[in-house]
């Protein structure tokens, strides 16, 4: 029996696709409404607990990939061997193994990124788009790196420090610690930055804070424990793809048609709001909700908000299988 804050209940699979081994979550394999759902960094499949079995008991098939660079995916020590790209050919690759032809894709973090890109590398593939947190935004008109693009969005600094060997050494020698301060709802950051202002630091140095109700303990020992066998260099390798995706997604349609939906959390330090200010002249076919008094961990931190919000968009495309 599915149970949402037990990993080892879930349909774990695994399949071979552009060159690496993928592990992924299926549920409801029978039903040909098919939802995937992308997770971000630092996370896993597991950041979508709180809507799998929602979605399973409305009677949708949920695949839930793991990315490359993170869990029991295979991750590549490579950063060239990553990329917005690089991820959408993983994809594909899984929903052709799964013979699925179309799906509707839903993304968070990271994953917002990729899907709103997997939609224009494979717009043949996809039906809709979702994003929590995630804005879409184009290709920008000049190469940046990613010290230039922190110019420009100073809440991206962060990114910096996780571009170093030292932010891989840290997560790796502090894992529990890391998912302990990291995992919270935007209450109990009570201004807690990801890094610390004075030290530079993610754990190193800072006070232990106690773990969040909204996290069992289960679903943090398996991060814990993915982190422990598999290190933290594959995740942090998305970080020093600005370049590269700007290189790949060149002559990329930058409007997307398909019909959209963008769920922003208004406290979400990582992706404020602000950024999806002028997604309208991008993505015209779009629904927009704002959930209040929500992080960046909008998924389990407000999941009625977010199930609810999702339910009824995908019944208002029609996106529902036959039995509703």
């Amino acid at each position: 029996m599915l149970d949402k804050y037990d990993p080892s209940t879930c349909n774990n699979q695994f399949c071979n696709t552009n060159g690496i081994r993928m592990h992924y979550v299926d549920e409801n394999p029978s039903s040909k409404e098919v939802l995937l759902l992308i997770h971000g960094w630092p996370d896993l499949w597991l950041g979508w607990r709180e809507q799998i079995g929602f979605l399973v008991n409305l009677g949708y098939r949920v695949v839930v990939p793991t990315l490359r660079g993170f869990g029991e995916t295979e991750s590549p020590a490579d950063p060239s061997l990553y990329g917005f790209k690089t991820a959408c050919k993983d994809i594909v690759g899984l929903l052709d193994h799964l013979e699925i032809p179309t799906v509707t894709t839903i993304g968070h973090d990271w994953g917002g990124f990729v899907v709103w890109r997997f939609s224009q590398f494979y717009p043949e593939r996809v039906k809709a788009i979702a994003s929590f947190c995630t804005p879409y935004g184009p290709r920008p008109p000049v190469r940046l790196t990613l010290e230039q693009v922190v110019q420009n969005l100073p809440n991206f600094k962060y990114q910096l420090y996780l571009c170093t060997p030292e932010a891989e050494q840290e997560i790796n020698a502090y894992p529990r610690e890391f998912f302990t301060a990291l995992f919270r709802t935007v209450n109990e950051q009570s201004g807690r930055k990801l890094l610390d202002l004075k030290t530079g630091k993610l754990v190193e140095g800072r006070p232990a804070v106690k773990k969040s109700d909204l996290v069992p303990q289960k679903v943090l020992d398996h991060y814990v424990e993915m982190v422990k066998k598999h290190g933290s260099r594959g995740g942090l390798n998305w970080y020093k793809q600005v370049l590269r995706n700007w290189d790949e997604s060149e002559g990329l349609d930058p409007i997307i048609t398909k019909p959209s939906l963008m769920v922003l959390a208004e406290r979400d330090v990582a992706l404020p709001p602000s950024m999806a200010a002028n997604m309208k002249n991008y993505v015209p076919n779009l629904e927009t909700h704002l959930v209040k008094d929500a992080g960046h961990w909008i998924l389990w931190e407000k999941p009625e908000e977010c199930n609810r919000i999702l339910a009824h968009w995908l019944k208002s495309l029609n996106i529902v299988p036959s039995k509703i």
